[in-house]
């Protein structure tokens, strides 16, 4: 195999170019979040990552993201427990801006700038196969979702605050916030077992085995936002 001529200085230069990047440069607590069990991605093929801080440890998630236009980020953390029913999970959210290009209610365009996902990875809606195979193919367009039943926690745009609806047939949207609350910390603490009754009207078949956190700005707004969201529960020990 032929040796690569290395010209000196690249190394050193490639580093810098590396360090200097938005997902390198804006990436505070990164590692610290990997420790706690926390995975990092960006939902949909085409946004890029924004500045972001985030903190985790034993029971609690933490992140601040400022988000422009174009960008997006998740954090997932899987979860090996059985659900209590005492389980909660305590929710702070501030956004000091909405998506005003979000479609709350259409499952391909709705764009929530802050948003937790509870999975129930166990359970499921009785879909035809016919459906199942659509969906699939989607995703593979648009990017997959976590398999099961899923409560999300959103800030809305055009959807009524304390709105329960149906994004999906296997995803269930409780809206926290929208215009009238930008830039005011919503503090919630949700019973995940009494949601999910509220939500399917029976009780769920199995555990939460994943939560979600996420943060979108799309390509069609307009100026940045910033987000801040903390997470507390017995469910992230």
């Amino acid at each position: 195999m032929r040796n690569r001529k290395v010209f000196p200085g690249f190394v050193p230069l490639a580093a810098l170019l590396m360090l200097s990047s938005p997902s390198f440069l804006f990436a505070a607590g990164t590692m610290e979040a990997r420790k706690a069990g926390w995975e990092e991605g960006t939902p949909g093929r085409w946004n890029s990552l924004p500045e972001r801080n985030v903190a985790a440890g034993e029971g609690f998630f933490r992140a601040e993201v400022v988000l422009t236009p174009g960008t997006g980020v998740f954090w997932e953390k899987e979860l090996k427990r059985d659900l209590l029913p005492e389980d909660t999970l305590s929710i702070e959210m501030v956004s000091r801006g909405i998506n005003r290009t979000s479609r709350d209610y259409r499952r391909d365009e709705a764009g929530f700038p802050l948003s937790v996902t509870v999975v129930f990875g166990e359970d499921s809606v009785g879909l035809p196969w016919k459906k199942r195979a659509s969906d699939f193919f989607r995703e593979v367009r648009r990017g997959f979702t976590p398999g099961g039943i899923r409560l999300t926690f959103a800030y809305g745009n055009e959807t009524p605050v304390n709105s329960m609806y149906r994004l999906e047939e296997e995803e269930t949207v409780f809206i926290l916030g929208g215009e009238e609350e930008r830039g005011k910390k919503i503090n919630v603490v949700r019973k995940i077992r009494e949601d999910f009754q509220a939500a399917y009207g029976r009780e769920p078949r199995g555990p939460v085995t994943r939560i979600l956190v996420s943060g979108t700005r799309p390509s069609g707004e307009d100026g940045q936002i910033e987000v801040e969201i903390r997470l507390s529960s017995p469910l992230l020990r």
